[in-house]
């Protein structure tokens, strides 16, 4: 019995299939993307005192509004985020400010670098808040994307004091974020 095996097995040739081969042709692309929107309700700032012979309060803070971003850019590309006053004006004798802090954890990608200090918005030319920001993105959740801290205050009291008014209601002003094309 073993002969038989071993005669049949040295017998026998084992046949396969050669391998076919196909091919797809893929075109991979992913365009630029500059995405931007801000969150926030209306920010209101008050200079105001209750105790008679003190001066309005020198400046008043809000850090609710957030400017959340997605952004793809192109080989070493980068862009920026500067701000600017668009309508309205800032009253006579006071100065609105501007800082980005950081983002929080869900934040991906390359964030750029902050400005780091407050910056002061005019109506003339737009004030750099972030720069070098690259392929990023914020997330989209409420406590997401940069914390803009807004500061309205007083320019110089000691100089300035004389020029403030009141305004009833208030002094509308539209901030305008912009998310530059790739540098």
């Amino acid at each position: 019995m073993i002969v038989a095996l071993l005669g049949t097995l040295w017998g026998s040739s084992v046949r396969g299939q050669d391998n076919a081969l196909a091919t797809n042709s893929l075109s991979l692309g992913m365009p630029e993307i500059n995405l931007l929107s801000s969150i926030s309700g209306p920010v209101n700032l008050q200079l105001t005192t209750a105790v008679a012979g003190e001066a309005v309060a020198s400046s008043a803070t809000d850090q609710t509004a957030r400017v959340k971003i997605s952004s793809v850019v192109s080989g070493t590309q980068t862009r920026t985020l500067s701000a600017k006053v668009t309508t309205g004006s800032v009253p006579a004798g006071t100065t609105l400010q501007l800082m980005a802090l950081a983002p929080n954890a869900s934040f991906g990608g390359t964030p750029g670098t902050l400005i780091g200090s407050d910056v002061t918005l005019s109506t003339e030319s737009d004030a750099s808040i972030i720069t070098g920001i690259g392929s990023c993105y914020s997330g989209t959740t409420a406590d997401d994307g940069y914390v803009l801290k807004y500061t309205w205050g007083l320019d110089n009291p000691a100089a300035t004091y004389g020029n403030i008014r009141a305004v009833s209601g208030g002094t509308s002003v539209t901030v305008t974020l912009t998310l530059s094309a790739g540098l």
